[in-house]
Order: structure tokens, then sequence, then C-alpha cells
């Protein structure tokens, strides 16, 4: 019953992302790229989450806030550098989850979205993480847009790493603008 649960909120907490053409118009929990993470979110929380630091440039950087609601557990959200109005570039809703009910929760969450798109370019694919993370892999599915992307992948961490780290496999929902993917493209990693 709860798993059905998790797949109908998961289900319907995307029908704004299906109606839009414009990258800006996706929505994941009501926060959109572009949005200042002040609507959602109180500054003293935003700036005490914790900033990851695995990129080399520091023209962005992420912050992981926990979620307020059921729909997801926590999320990531990108912000430029020195932005006092913590503008959005790059948004993640992420869920622990099971590897296996992960890749069948990603085929509803995928079809959804899917079947109101226009105008995309899909890629589906395995990513190995640069084999930095043992046998750790990704299963993903990108929806490219003109202005940006929306990704949706299921992380399956080897033991060694998932112990080790504290990491948990996950359902990932992600939307990201082109601003931020150049980067993450031609700097983060350099």
């Amino acid at each position: 019953m709860k798993r059905l649960l998790l797949i109908l909120i998961l289900t319907f907490s995307f029908q704004n992302l299906t109606k839009a053409d414009d990258i800006r118009d996706f929505q994941i929990e009501g926060m959109s790229i572009g949005d200042s993470a002040l609507q959602y979110f109180d500054k003293e929380t935003i700036i005490s989450s914790i900033k990851e630091t695995a990129y080399f440039d520091d023209g962005f950087y992420d912050v992981s806030l926990e979620s307020n609601d059921d729909k997801y557990e926590h999320y990531i959200l990108s912000f430029k550098k020195n932005d006092n109005k913590y503008i959005a570039y790059s948004i993640t809703g992420i869920n622990n989850i099971n590897f296996n009910n992960c890749v069948q929760k990603k085929k509803i969450v995928v079809k959804e979205i899917k079947q109101n798109l226009q105008n995309f370019k899909e890629d589906n694919y395995k990513d190995f993480y640069r084999k930095k993370f043992g046998k750790s892999f990704a299963v993903i599915t990108d929806f490219i847009f003109q202005d940006g992307s929306i990704r949706i992948w299921c992380d399956n961490w080897d033991i060694e790493h998932e112990v080790a780290k504290f990491w948990d496999n996950s359902l990932n929902i992600d939307v990201s603008s082109n601003e931020f993917l150049l980067w993450l493209d031609n700097k983060a990693y350099k």
C-alpha cells in the first residue's frame, strides 16, 4: 500500500511538468528554474544547509534541503556563487528507495512525463560514475530541451560505497537550466 501511495504521489506531482514547453515552466513541488529558493525556504535554512563541494570550479554550488512534504525526502538546489537572491538553476527531488523498486517507479514517471511533452530529445543510458565508485551505476533518462533538461535516474551504489559513505539507492528527478548544464560540462570538473 505504501508503495502504491508513493507511485501515485510521484505521478501526480509531475502533472505540472507535463503541461509545459519551457524548462522554467517545469516544477518539482512548485519550485521552478529561475525561482528564488527564498519563496520556499527561509534564508537561515538555506545558509545553514549542507553545501556540496564536489566541483573544482566555484561558479555554482549545491545546497541539500530537507523536504517539508511527503513527496520527496530532500532536495538539492544549485545556486550561482554570491547570489543573495538564491535563484535556482537546478532542482533535484530525491527519495531513497530499493533499486528494483526505483526502476519500476522510474518507468512510471518517465511514461507520465513523456505522454505530454513535445520538442524534446530523449536519451536513455547507464552511467558508471566515471568508475570512481566501484561497481556503482545509475540508470538514466534525459529529456533534453532547447533551454535545459529533465533527468530521471535510479542510483545503484555498490555495497562498499553504500556502507562506507552512508549512501542510499534513490530515485532522483532533476530539472536544470542550460546555463547550469554548460557550466557542469565545461568548468565544474576541469
